[in-house]
């Protein structure tokens, strides 16, 4: 039999409207309040009824949340991010994946408006006419985490990508080296163009340029960087420092370097991007540009739930800091930083 909000006000010695708040996940009443309550709704066995709850409401506490690669740890951190702090917030999330193709990113649009979820956080491919016509098109709040859709780009909670890689050529540019090896990631997200462009304009500002026959294109997974490293050295390019789109591409170039007997960080120093939590335990340890990951799921989900809140909120553009970590792929280095 179903448990209902009067047998927990009777329990508790609250009124059902205050029961009803605090299911719902209402975070103006106090937390002894909830804390008693939610004890005794755990006790009685009392399961919420969505649908009901929904129609009385016109909300259905469900968040979109469209990530891009399945394969990839930097969204599992982003994702646990989102989901904890929609927890707290009463909300639920409705997680899909599109592994950077237009035409599951279309499928997840389409699936999480037929839920009618009250609003999506999305991991959006860049430059495509089709998705970008389905995002002015929503009909609920949407926020970017991580990256940009080309002239959306107000709805964006970003990571500094331009200046973090401008940050790294500068360093690695102090550091004597003059060929550096960039393997790039896909041209279809925002994050691999604006580190590309970091990449070139930190030469720039120098009055260099910098050598398109050092920048190599990939979809940016481990084996993409293992077999671009393979074949610089296999046609003999001559480079003394790699910098990678992220940390998975790192950990295929440092196979490569290794595998050919060139030390790290002796004959070619190797930096990542994103900061994964396996690369601090790789050999030799990777440095890394720290993208803050949780922080950046948590922050998409509190934007999203002000944008629910009032739709008439203007959408900015925000940028999280990040920071370099220097370990052992790399010296002449700052003091050690983990």
């Amino acid at each position: 039999m179903q448990v209902t909000l009067s047998q927990i006000a009777q329990e508790t010695g609250f009124s059902v409207n205050t029961v009803s708040r605090v299911l719902r996940g209402d975070s103006k009443i106090s937390a002894q309040t909830t804390k008693k309550i939610k004890a005794a709704a755990d006790r009685l066995g009392y399961t919420l009824n969505y649908a009901a709850s929904s129609m009385r409401s016109h909300t259905t506490k469900v968040l979109g949340v469209i990530s891009a690669d399945s394969s990839n740890p930097f969204f599992a951190e982003v994702i646990l991010g989102i989901e904890e702090t929609a927890k707290q917030h009463g909300y639920h999330i409705l997680l899909m994946n599109t592994e950077e193709k237009v035409e599951n990113e279309c499928e997840a649009l389409k699936t999480l408006q037929g839920r009618q979820v009250d609003g999506i956080i999305s991991v959006p491919l860049y430059n495509n006419a089709s998705l970008k016509k389905m995002y002015e098109e929503l009909s609920v709040p949407y926020v970017f985490a991580g990256r940009k859709v080309c002239g959306l780009e107000n709805h964006s909670l970003l990571h500094r990508d331009r200046e973090g890689a401008e940050e790294i050529v500068n360093f690695l540019l102090d550091c004597g080296h003059e060929h550096i090896l960039y393997i790039a990631g896909p041209a279809t997200i925002s994050n691999s163009l604006d580190r590309l462009c970091g990449y070139v304009q930190a030469f720039e500002k120098r009055g260099k340029k910098a050598d398109r026959n050092l920048i190599i294109k990939t979809d940016g997974h481990i084996d993409d960087g293992y077999a671009a490293v393979n074949s610089a050295l296999r046609m003999q390019v001559d480079f003394t420092a790699v910098m990678c789109f992220n940390d998975l591409v790192a950990m295929g170039a440092l196979k490569s370097l290794y595998e050919n007997n060139v030390s790290v960080p002796n004959d070619v120093e190797v930096f990542g991007c994103d900061n994964l939590s396996i690369s601090q335990y790789m050999q030799p340890r990777l440095s890394t540009i720290d993208v803050p990951k949780y922080k950046l799921g948590r922050e998409a989900v509190l934007a999203l739930i002000a944008h629910i809140a009032n739709r008439d909120l203007p959408y900015e553009t925000k940028n999280l800091d990040t920071r370099i970590i220097f370990r052992e792929s790399t010296k002449n280095r700052p003091a050690a930083t983990s």
